[in-house]
């Protein structure tokens, strides 16, 4: 009932920015969205009681806040920033309004499908994995990231003149993944031993800067920071505090690596040297400003961390054009995408190829053809689909989806879990890709995990069981 409630609040605070507005009022209009989230807050406070950190409705609810409004606020009192993102002050109400809704009714979804899959009965009993097994999967994450940074896969991959992607970038995200649920399972299992997880997240995180990925570097932050919430049910504020500091660091670190990449188009980083010459320059100030001179390493720091900017060129493409997305990404494909995630190419050669992302990129953001793409976020994605109803949809998929790799995975499977609920949740946008993607996840790591219980040793050894 108390999801409901905050719903109908989030389409209130839609209902008042579409009729209150005047051109003048904006910062008025943000305040009723800032005191509709308080309100929101008081009454998750009300139904956990002094555990409300403890539930994940709170603490996305304050994500959407300090991603999209505390940023918003933020760029608003910087006309400069406002200019370069040629700011409209009604698109970014509506778009602040839209992420509110979308994140209120995932929730009223999720438990919608929690009832629905609630006729299976898991027993909630996890095998222990030998310490060993988890260092052959972290081994295999760092040496990915080095093979990443030694053959310039970035550079590669985002050179004009290369037409297909290299295959081995396939190989080296399946390592980055087999890292992280090494990081993941190491965490759950062995949470005392603190430094031993902080050295490995901040190697990681390193490692993930100079081969020039964000998501290489955030990723480990991240999957620390939830396993800890879903082990401790306690908001882990260390590991959020590192992640929040990691941040930044590496927007601004990685656009000037990735700067190193397109001027000089190297092959890689085959040295020592090299790697001390491009990292200094990551954290110089005067060499971010000879690659990005038009702002400042803040400012550009802010503009990458304000999605509020993909939706509202989403809002105005579709103000201009009309709803629609390309027939590749349409929201009917989202059905079929557990038939694209098991059924190869080679036998459904009309399986579509989704390209969203790029072409976002090219026909909304930038007006012309590139080769990078863009992730719009749910909400933009939603909005794009079918405005309201767009987004209330792809809230209403992506929470049943949640549910039912809760139902199916949270008991016996909780690192896997874990891992596929990082990239359920955080989505670059829902097309079938995305939930494709995460149903090959699920597959890949059952093996692995399957793999990982089978005993090495004809010695038994004691085997703690989680979750007695």
């Amino acid at each position: 009932m108390i999801y409901f409630i905050t719903f109908l609040i989030s389409i209130g605070v839609k209902i008042a920015i579409d009729y209150l507005w005047n051109g003048h009022n904006f910062l008025l209009l943000y305040g009723m969205q800032v005191i509709a989230i308080v309100i929101m807050m008081y009454l998750f406070r009300k139904l956990f009681g002094p555990d409300i950190w403890k539930s994940l409705p709170t603490v996305t609810t304050a994500y959407i806040f300090l991603a999209l409004y505390v940023s918003t606020l933020l760029i608003y009192n910087s006309e400069f920033l406002k200019h370069l993102l040629n700011w409209e002050d009604y698109l970014i109400l509506k778009a602040l309004s839209y992420g509110l809704i979308f994140i209120q009714f995932i929730w009223i979804s999720y438990h919608i499908g929690t009832f629905i899959f609630s006729g299976t009965n898991i027993k909630p009993i996890i095998k222990y994995i030998p310490i060993v097994k988890i260092y052959i999967l972290i081994l295999f994450g760092l040496l990915a990231n080095f093979i990443a940074i030694i053959s310039g896969a970035f550079g590669i991959l985002q050179n004009t003149n290369t037409e297909s992607i290299s295959n081995y970038s396939t190989y080296i995200d399946l390592g980055q993944q087999l890292g992280l649920l090494g990081l993941i399972i190491l965490t759950y299992q062995h949470t005392h031993r603190r430094y031993l997880i902080a050295i490995t997240g901040i190697l990681f995180f390193i490692l993930g800067i100079v081969s020039g990925g964000k998501q290489a570097a955030l990723m480990p932050l991240l999957a620390i920071a939830i396993t800890l919430y879903f082990k401790n049910q306690r908001f882990p504020k260390a590991a959020i505090l590192a992640a929040v500091i990691g941040l930044p660091l590496s927007f601004g670190a990685v656009t000037t690596i990735r700067q190193y990449y397109f001027d000089s188009k190297s092959k890689g980083v085959t040295s020592v040297l090299e790697v001390k010459e491009i990292s200094e320059k990551a954290l110089n100030q005067k060499e971010f400003d000879k690659a990005y001179g038009t702002y400042s390493l803040n400012q550009h720091i802010l503009i990458r961390l304000f999605y509020g900017n993909a939706i509202v060129k989403a809002i105005s493409y579709c103000e201009r054009h009309d709803f629609g997305v390309p027939e590749n990404s349409r929201f009917y494909q989202v059905l079929f995408a557990p038939l694209y995630a098991v059924v190869p190419r080679i036998i459904m050669p009309d399986k579509p190829e989704s390209t969203f992302g790029n072409w976002f990129a090219s026909e909304v953001f930038v007006g012309y053809k590139v080769k990078y793409s863009i992730g719009i976020t749910p909400v933009g994605y939603g909005y794009m689909v079918n405005g309201f109803l767009g987004v209330i949809s792809v809230a209403a998929v992506l929470g049943l989806f949640m549910a039912l790799i809760k139902r199916l995975l949270y008991g016996h499977y909780i690192f896997i879990y874990i891992l596929v609920f990082i990239k359920a949740i955080l989505p670059a946008d829902v097309t079938w890709l995305d939930i494709a993607g995460n149903i090959k996840l699920i597959l890949v790591y059952w093996i692995i995990f399957k793999l990982l219980e089978v005993r090495i040793f004809t010695k038994k050894v004691s085997e703690p069981i989680l979750f007695a």
